[in-house]
């Protein structure tokens, strides 16, 4: 019987490894980054706008992921919540602190910590979400969890987020602000025009990316790519920090050489000596390894 690594591990493998990501040579300029709040654990970067204001939480945990609070005239929205529970209070009572008592909530890529929601701080009104991101959860997202949960320990929250509202692809308004909605098959990235910017699910222009096969470079890079020519400025993901246009620039860079390499290679091997001899000080190398194992499959013989 054959059996072949699966996605599930594979996303188990990089993010346990995501500790392991470095900081290369940042192109990481903003001038509308106007301060940075050190809290008790994780840290916010504030991008101040005038009217709207997007609060970058890098919960500084076991994956270090990224959560945004986005406000405007009162109103707020959060864009993805943390996975671990000593994240919660912490980032719950910065929220509160700025005199919101109910928010709505966007969940994307990451479904899952349902008890972030249980609190007498905040109250959350809408939680949205859309098919998709629903769909990939139940199926190969939720395969992960208990590895995840496994690797992180007791403080990942592996309860599914139940969202109350759904989202359709293209414009909407929430908390007085508008959005794009767009999705990628396993979710929706959020386009916010007015403030020139867009929320991904992961860029990391000095870092790894996880590539499942051929087609996916290519869906990538059209996604950067439309971005980019859209002329968003600066790009939110949940595992890196906020990055520029340049930054994408990079990125497609990377994904074209990626391309080129895979059409070249002859085994596994050959793949990691060529890409890590063109990106030795690249991080999350965890994710080259795990592209390698999806793009050359290892076939085990029980």
């Amino acid at each position: 019987m054959k059996r072949i690594i699966t996605l599930a591990a594979i996303l188990v493998m990089a993010l346990q490894g995501e500790l392991k990501a470095q900081e290369g040579p940042s192109m990481r300029q903003f001038p509308k980054d106007s301060k940075t709040v050190q809290l008790t654990k994780g840290t916010i970067r504030v991008f101040d706008y005038g009217t709207t204001k997007v609060h970058a939480y890098e919960t500084k945990g076991h994956f270090n992921t990224h959560a945004f609070f986005v406000e405007k005239n009162g109103k707020g929205v959060l864009i993805e919540t943390p996975p671990m529970k000593d994240n919660y209070e912490e980032f719950i009572n910065y929220i509160a602190s700025l005199g919101h008592q109910e928010i709505d909530a966007m969940v994307s890529y990451h479904l899952i910590g349902e008890h972030f929601f249980d609190s007498d701080k905040l109250k959350f009104n809408k939680i949205y979400s859309n098919d998709k991101s629903i769909a990939y959860m139940n199926t190969a997202g939720g395969e992960s969890l208990e590895g995840l949960k496994k690797a992180a320990g007791k403080e990942f929250d592996d309860t599914k987020i139940t969202p109350n509202a759904n989202l359709e692809d293209g414009p909407v308004t929430i908390a007085g602000m508008k959005f794009i909605i767009k999705s990628t098959g396993i979710g929706f990235d959020v386009e916010m025009p007015e403030i020139n910017a867009v929320h991904l699910h992961m860029l990391g222009h000095d870092n790894h990316t996880l590539v499942f096969d051929a087609a996916f470079i290519d869906t990538v890079i059209g996604e950067l790519t439309y971005y980019r020519d859209k002329g968003y400025k600066t790009y939110f993901s949940s595992h890196s920090a906020p990055e520029t246009i340049g930054d994408v620039t990079l990125k497609i860079r990377y994904l074209d050489d990626l391309k080129k390499v895979l059409a070249v290679s002859k085994d596994k091997e050959a793949f990691l000596s060529k890409m890590n001899e063109m990106y030795p000080n690249f991080g999350w190398d965890f994710y080259l390894q795990g592209s390698a194992n999806l793009l050359f499959p290892a076939i085990i013989k029980e």
